[in-house]
């Protein structure tokens, strides 16, 4: 019998680097589901990197606006909100975005550039960058301007775009059901 692989994304940037991350299912499997979903829909294809926090975080997309097929929250698969299980929110995890408290976003997650107590038990961990390191290194280092925003977040955006131009994923022949949506964004 063998053993089940965990799903695997892999991200190549327009600007021809890449990079990928496992997908780690028995830490939260409902966000799991909605990214492997999303990746496979092609929902991520073209998206752009809208938040760099050098020492923080790199993140393809922060609000939940705009795109129906984006646009929804699902329950919080960390300790805040009562799930136990959850992987501590360290350098090199892929978590979700969030409220912190009681729901992930359904679609925007963040690779964690840097070690932050503040992350661990607030938002849903959901893999760890597996190839192309380097290549996340790159755009931590690119040059950005600030975004004002009423977030109360340091929000620092790419001044040339960074654009994700095709996000793909392997099940390994595993089939992965549809999310558990909360509710939709608007």
């Amino acid at each position: 019998m063998s053993e089940v692989r965990n799903p695997l994304i892999t991200v190549k940037m327009a600007s021809g680097g890449s990079f990928a991350f496992e997908l780690h299912p028995q830490w939260a499997p409902n966000a799991c589901n909605s990214v492997i979903s999303l990746a496979a829909a092609g929902a991520y294809d073209g998206m752009s990197i809208d938040r760099i926090v050098p020492g923080f975080v790199i993140q393809p997309r922060y609000l939940d606006e705009g795109r129906p097929d984006l646009d929804y929250f699902i329950d919080g698969e960390f300790e805040a909100n009562g799930f136990q299980g959850n992987p501590p929110v360290v350098t090199g995890i892929v978590a979700m975005a969030g409220d912190g408290a009681t729901f992930s976003s359904g679609s925007c997650f963040f690779f964690t550039m840097g070690d932050n107590p503040r992350l661990t038990g607030h938002f849903t961990a959901i893999g760890q960058v597996v190839e192309g390191w380097e290549e996340l290194k790159r755009l931590e280092s690119v040059e950005i301007e600030p975004v004002e925003n009423d977030m109360g977040a340091v929000i620092n955006r790419p001044v040339s775009p960074e654009i994700m131009e095709k996000v793909t994923v392997e099940t390994f022949g595993v089939e992965y059901p549809q999310p558990v949506i909360l509710r939709r964004a608007y």
